[in-house]
Order: C-alpha cells, then structure tokens, then sequence
C-alpha cells in the first residue's frame, strides 16, 4: 500500500470516495427485515427497492460519465456525491415505503462516483497500471463491505434514523473532502494541449492516438461484453449466495455473515501479499485468463459441495477468481480508448455491474426454485465459460504489464 500511495497520490481522494460511499450503504443492509416489518412490506416488495437502486445507476451511470467526459470528473463527482447525500437523508427520515424507494432512487440517478472514479484513472496512469488501480476499487469496496454491516448491527437499537445520518454524515465528509483535495484530471477541461498529455503530466511528446466513437471501437466493444459475462455470474452469487446456504445448508443470517467477511477478508489479504506476484510472473492477460478459468471450476464445485468446510473453501476459491480477473478485464476496458472516451466507457462498464445486480436475483432465485440445486452452480459455471474463451483472443490485444527485453521479461515499475 505504501508504494502505491506514493505511486499515485492524486488517486488518494477517490479511495476515500469510494470507501466512504460503500461504507454508508452498507450501514444499511442489516436493516432489510426491520423494513419488511415496519412497513408491512413482502420480500418481492424488498428485493425490487434494493435493485431500484441498480435500474436507475443502470441508465444513468453512461449519462454521467459522458458529462465528466466533457465538463470534467471533478464537478460530476462532486454532483454524484451531494446526491448521495440526499439519497441517505431522506432515507433517515422515510415514514413509508415510498420514501424508502425514493431515497434508493435518489441515489441510483446520481450513482456516478464509480464510473467517474475509474475515469479519473484512466486519466492519470498509464495503461499498463491500470488494472492494478481497477482492482484497488474492488479491494476498497471489499474493506467496506467488512465493517459496515457491522457498524449497521451495532446501531440497530436506535432504529434506521442514526444509521442513516450516519451514513449521510460520512457521504458529506467525502463530498468536502473531494472538493478540497482532488484535483482535475480531464486535460479537456484544464485545457491542456493533448500532444503535450501524458497521464496527469504535461510532458507528452508523441501524437495521441485518434479518437474512435466508443459504438465503433472493437475492442472496447469486446471487452464490454466479456464482462458482462462475468457481471452476471457474480451478481447472481452475490445476490443470492445467502439463500443458496440456507437451502443447501440451513444456515442463519450470522453464518452467512460469517462466510461473507471470511470471503472478503481473503481477498483483501490475497490482494496485499500475493496479486502483485502473479502480474508480476504472468503478465496482466494471462493473469485474467487464470482467474476467469477458475471461475468454472470454483462455480462447478459450488453445485456439488456436501459440506460446510468445502462451501468455505470454494468461496475462498471463487474470491480468488474475482481478485485476478474483475479489476484486470476493467483495466483492459480502460486501456481500449482514449482520455476523451474513458467517462464514457466506465459508465457502461458500471452499467453491466448494475443490470447484473437487477438480473442476478431473478436469475439466482429460478435457479434455486428448481428441483436439484446442483443446476445453481452449474449454470454459473456454464456462464462462466463465454468470458474465458474471449480471453484468448484478449491475449492478441497486447495488454501486458510488463516490459519485454532481449534477455527477460521485466515488470514496469511505478512512479
């Protein structure tokens, strides 16, 4: 973490950004079954007010990150964040279900603070470090997700109101923040000459590459769909993971808890000792191939476990999958076009995150509503077969993180 903070230091505000805006949604989570009880809602009525969130980011995430594309990532994000600040303050004070959908809502129309993020990466480091950063989104999203829940748990007593204001409080923070400490980084906005544009320096030499209209770029175009491919198999087990171990295995909510944080715990602590190793040995494609080749078996062994010790392990396994091959196959979509297109591009690569979290829970409960849950894991590991094929031709797109000498093979070293 030290290297990578004196690497990029101008990248500081978004981690925070996006830490702070995970951490106050999650704060929120533990509160689902005192919503179905306090407002006499069923769980169809809950599971459409958690993706209503997902269907507006859906369609607005683009919109936004073409407006940062043109106006600049600092005013957008600074937009997306005093939403989500309004989005937590009238979820504090919701009297009815409506409220609470209006809140969620809210929140999805302004939910740019991650495609713009990523846009502001794609701006300020080299297209060989890319995925390393992507995968430090995840990372972040992942510490968050560890501890607030557990925040949500302790405040419980005092019903949604504190949590919410919490929540509310901390997304202020983070608008201050950002308005404070992070600079511009879209040279179309600081009015940079872009023959002199070198990720964040004004000392670029070389002539940039012509810009393609995104619709008519092939490789972007590819990787897009790649990853939707891999969106949706993620979303169907991160949104019905926890039914799937009460039917297979009876959990409770605890125990489902318990898998959750063990499983993120692994990936962060992957992350810090062992991810940089393998880029490092594999190169950046070969890496991605690596992981979205374990998917299929880690989503196989799913169908099949028997026991508890055996779902832990193949959820460490499928955590594994996800570290080296999610923030990788972002980067790569980063690396297919140009600064003028990159708002653009992580809004849709953010889109296909939403629409998997709108599928995943129709697709992971008719998988579950069959008679053998065995097809569950099946058919996630069958869907997980489409990215991984693609990453073969991936491999000719030439993404490596590494310098190729006469003698070796060496990894570009960061700032």
């Amino acid at each position: 973490m030290k290297k990578f903070s004196l690497g990029y230091p101008q990248l500081t505000p978004l981690w925070i950004a996006v830490f702070v805006d995970i951490l106050g949604f999650s704060i929120i989570l533990p509160y689902l079954p005192f919503f179905m009880q306090i407002f006499n809602s069923s769980p169809l009525i809950i599971g459409f007010l958690l993706s209503s969130n997902a269907i507006f980011g859906f369609f607005f995430g683009p919109f936004l990150g073409k407006l940062s594309d043109k106006y600049g990532r600092k005013p957008l994000l600074l937009i997306s964040q005093a939403g989500t600040v309004a989005g937590f303050l009238i979820l504090a004070f919701s009297q009815n279900i409506i409220m609470l959908f209006i809140a969620r809502i809210v929140d999805g129309i302004f939910g740019g603070q991650f495609p713009i993020s990523k846009a502001v990466i794609g701006d300020i480091v080299p297209p060989q470090e890319r995925p390393k950063q992507m995968t430090n989104i995840g990372v972040t999203f992942t510490l968050a997700f560890l501890i607030g829940p557990a925040i949500g748990g302790f405040l419980s007593p005092f019903g949604i109101i504190l949590p919410a204001l919490l929540a509310s409080s901390v997304a202020l923070f983070t608008f201050i923040f950002t308005a404070i400490f992070l600079k511009e980084s879209n040279p179309i906005k600081l009015g940079v000459d872009i023959n002199q544009w070198s990720y964040g320096q004004i000392n670029y030499n070389n002539k940039p590459q012509e810009s393609i209209p995104l619709w008519k770029n092939k490789k972007a175009m590819f990787l897009l769909i790649q990853y939707a491919f891999l969106a949706l198999a993620m979303g169907v087990f991160q949104s019905t993971f926890s039914l799937f171990g009460f039917i297979r295995f009876n959990f409770s909510a605890q125990i489902i808890g318990l898998f959750l944080s063990a499983m993120g715990l692994f990936q962060v602590i992957f992350r810090a000792f062992a991810f940089n190793r393998i880029r490092t040995r594999l190169g950046d494609p070969k890496t991605a191939m690596l992981g979205l080749g374990s998917y299929l078996l880690a989503y196989f062994l799913l169908g099949i476990v028997i026991a508890p010790w055996q779902l832990l392990l193949t959820v460490f396994f499928i955590s594994f999958s996800g570290a080296t091959s999610r923030g990788i196959t972002i980067g790569f979509t980063s690396r297919s076009v140009d600064f003028r297109n990159q708002g653009q591009v992580m809004g849709l690569n953010t889109s296909l995150d939403n629409l998997s979290q709108i599928l995943g829970p129709i697709v992971g409960g008719i998988l579950l509503s069959l008679p053998n849950d065995i097809f569950y894991g099946l058919v996630l590991s069958i869907l997980s077969i489409i990215p991984f094929i693609m990453s073969f031709q991936v491999l000719k797109f030439g993404y490596d993180n590494r310098v190729i000498t006469s003698t070796k093979i060496q990894p570009v070293k960061t700032l």
